[in-house]
């Protein structure tokens, strides 16, 4: 999978760190877990650790780890089937419901999954793993 990159602007420097602004992208619209990246404004801040020389203003670019694509991604896909599935499963074989209560319970599964990715979105906010590849 390609690293995703983006161009930001350098806003703040604290020792090692550096905030930068990156200005939201048409991919990020359509990304459910938006918080990951704190992507609800139109520019995105992050705190980023670099070894590189910068000052307030300078334009960098900011490679986006291919593996924080994959996470999102199942998160935002895959959570929400397997938990559909496992509470019809469970509801269907374990407790030994009917169909129709089983689909019915297998619902509240998908919606409690929606609240299971806000929690996650909430939780990797700030560990996320961005990387200041050059300065530009």
């Amino acid at each position: 999978m390609e690293n995703h990159e983006d161009i930001a602007v350098v806003r703040k420097i604290e020792g090692n760190f550096v905030h930068v602004e990156v200005e939201r992208t048409g991919s990020c619209e359509g990304c459910a877990v938006s918080g990951i990246c704190n992507a609800n404004d139109k520019t995105i801040l992050h705190k980023i650790k670099t070894d590189l020389i910068l000052e307030i203003g300078d334009k960098v670019q900011v490679n986006i780890a291919p593996s924080l694509r994959i996470f999102s991604s199942f998160v935002v896909f895959i959570i929400p089937i397997l938990t559909m599935l496992s509470f019809y499963l469970i509801s269907k074989y374990i407790f030994n419901l009917n169909e129709d209560l089983s689909i019915v319970i297998s619902m509240f599964g998908l919606l409690l999954s929606g609240l299971f990715i806000y929690i996650i979105d909430k939780i990797f906010a700030n560990k996320l793993s961005f990387k200041i590849t050059i300065k530009l």
